[in-house]
């Protein structure tokens, strides 16, 4: 498209209902290896660590494993499936796990409701592209 003598690029924005053009990691069994697994750390650390059964930092210790484990399969579908949100997900989660270790290893100091916060925040943020503008890339 020409604008004024000046030609303009459009993005190639595909439509969402379009598939992934590789092989999707979301479906049965690897979902489950790849985000059931860090669920299930995450939720299992915090009963354990709530019954006394493990120390707060063995607790954090585990977040921060599940989140850079999840983060890796964001990063594995991402660059198989060409989702938005596992791009930015894959990126911004072992990104946030580095910062849980610094954390867990005291050169930094914050409360893990904000660790949390901040996970969601990724998260649902991540959505936001392929909902206003294109969901592969």
């Amino acid at each position: 498209m020409a604008l004024g003598g000046v030609a303009i690029t459009e993005l190639p924005v595909q439509p969402s209902s379009q598939s992934s053009r590789g092989r999707n990691f979301e479906k049965a069994p690897w979902c489950y290896l790849l985000w059931g697994v860090p669920v299930v750390l995450v939720v299992a650390a915090g009963i354990a660590s709530g019954e006394s059964v493990l120390s707060l930092t063995a607790r954090n210790i585990l977040w921060v494993v599940a989140v850079a484990w999840a983060g890796t399969g964001c990063l594995i579908n991402g660059r198989s499936c060409g989702r938005v949100h596992c791009r930015i997900d894959g990126i911004a989660f072992p990104l946030l796990a580095i910062v849980g270790a610094l954390n867990v290893l005291s050169f930094i100091s914050f409360y893990w409701n904000l660790f949390w916060l901040a996970f969601l925040l990724i998260l649902v943020g991540s959505f936001v592209p392929e909902w206003t503008w294109k969901k592969y890339s």
